[in-house]
């Protein structure tokens, strides 16, 4: 294993330490350990090209897990590897990620409303201005990742249809119950309509363990006419004071990679999708491409240096606090 490349101490196995051991979430992290020591990591190289050369970045993430953030040395994503399993996650993901995340054992999931309405209403002016010439009111929506449904509620009014799927039971109770939304729990819909469609994935991408898997399917049930919008938490944004500018705040046990718009693009075009747009946010619309499995080519920017100037804004500009 080569040394570290983010040298300050909170990127260590120590900080991670005691971070994991005073955090006013110890409870809930202390219950995922549990789960994380009995799991066996993965090891079949970069989810994107499949590489096997890794430099370390960090050892440990913003509640102090002891895993390993690298990025790939032939492509450039950045990543947790080895990886966690797939058990792993679904496990996480049903019993322990909301709790984690909110600090408590009861998840209220009204108080994400107005947070999701909120992302509803910036991927409409979205996808309004994106697909242009072409009106949302006819196209079908269907959300991977759908959460408690409050992104699909806002945008049912302005389009044909919408349907969604979560793995989250409980949230998907309440989208039924309070939005009556037509979701279900699974990892991808039981059904899909007919007519133009568009699919989306709202950090949903990030979390998952073979995107590749993910987004062949997806692609497999497109027509030309369709398009798959994806927003994940984009690593360059750090720089530009999102995670109040700090490396480890924006490291998650949950998040499997770390997108810039060039990886994305990158892992997109490797499932055979061609970009529409896509910005540093990281947000993208994307076609079905009927072009053969593109290359994958590693942007100059997506290098451990780029890193080490994102964490200089930290030092620089950043609030010291972590969140």
């Amino acid at each position: 294993m080569s040394s570290r490349a983010l040298k300050h101490f909170r990127f260590g196995k120590i900080f991670g330490f005691i971070r994991r051991s005073t955090s006013s979430r110890r409870q809930q992290i202390r219950q995922v350990r549990e789960l994380y020591l009995k799991t066996d990591l993965v090891t079949k190289g970069c989810i994107l090209c499949s590489g096997e050369n890794f430099s370390l970045l960090a050892e440990c993430d913003r509640y102090g897990f002891d895993l390993n953030k690298q990025i790939c040395d032939d492509c450039g994503l950045v990543q947790t590897y080895p990886a966690l399993s797939q058990s792993f996650l679904n496990e996480f993901y049903e019993n322990h990620y909301r709790k984690l995340y909110t600090k408590s054992l009861d998840v209220d999931y009204a108080k994400f409303s107005e947070e999701q309405e909120e992302k509803g209403e910036r991927f409409l002016g979205f996808l309004n201005t994106a697909i242009s010439g072409q009106s949302l009111s006819n196209f079908s929506i269907i959300e991977i990742g759908c959460s408690s449904g409050g992104i699909l509620n806002y945008l049912s009014a302005h389009c044909k249809a919408v349907q969604g799927c979560d793995l989250d039971a409980n949230a998907i109770q309440f989208a039924r119950d309070t939005h009556s939304l037509n979701a279900e729990v699974a990892h991808f819909p039981s059904t899909i309509p007919s007519g133009p469609k568009i699919f989306i994935l709202s950090h949903v991408l990030e979390h998952v363990p073979n995107p590749k898997d993910l987004l062949h399917r997806i692609r497999s049930a497109m027509t030309p006419e369709d398009y798959a919008f994806v927003e994940v938490p984009g690593l360059n944004i750090v720089a530009d004071g999102s995670y109040s500018n700090d490396l480890r705040s924006y490291f998650h046990i949950a998040h499997v990679a770390d997108y810039t718009a060039s990886t994305l693009a990158s892992m997109m075009t490797s499932c055979r999708f061609e970009t529409v747009t896509c910005d540093e946010t990281v947000t993208g619309l994307f076609k079905r491409s009927e072009n053969s499995e593109g290359e994958v080519v590693k942007s100059p920017g997506d290098s451990v240096g780029n890193v080490l100037k994102i964490e200089k804004t930290f030092r620089v500009f950043g609030s010291k606090k972590s969140t």
